[in-house]
């Protein structure tokens, strides 16, 4: 994980998601809603390009550098990484 930011509740961050349930992006971005105690794993709230569903919310995510959706690979939806600085 970068050693310069840590995950705090309320920062965004970026997750992967089905390009069907996200306007045909493959990244949506996230708000955490709570980080374990040993800052392993967030919980995030998603803010897909889409209407609400079930799905929204997400529970123990674990930090990549980089991220990328794999439909045939459930767990690439159980990570995060910092939105790139522009």
């Amino acid at each position: 994980m970068s050693k310069t930011q840590k995950p705090s509740v309320g920062r965004i961050v970026h997750v992967p998601m089905p390009p069907s349930a996200n306007n045909g992006s493959d990244t949506a971005p996230a708000v955490i809603t709570q980080v374990s105690d040993d800052e392993e794993t967030i919980n995030v709230r998603l803010l897909p390009d889409a209407p609400p569903s079930p799905h929204d919310y997400r529970r123990e995510l674990a930090y990549a550098d980089e991220i990328e959706f794999d439909a045939e690979d459930s767990s690439s939806l159980y990570h995060w990484t910092w939105p790139e600085r522009v």
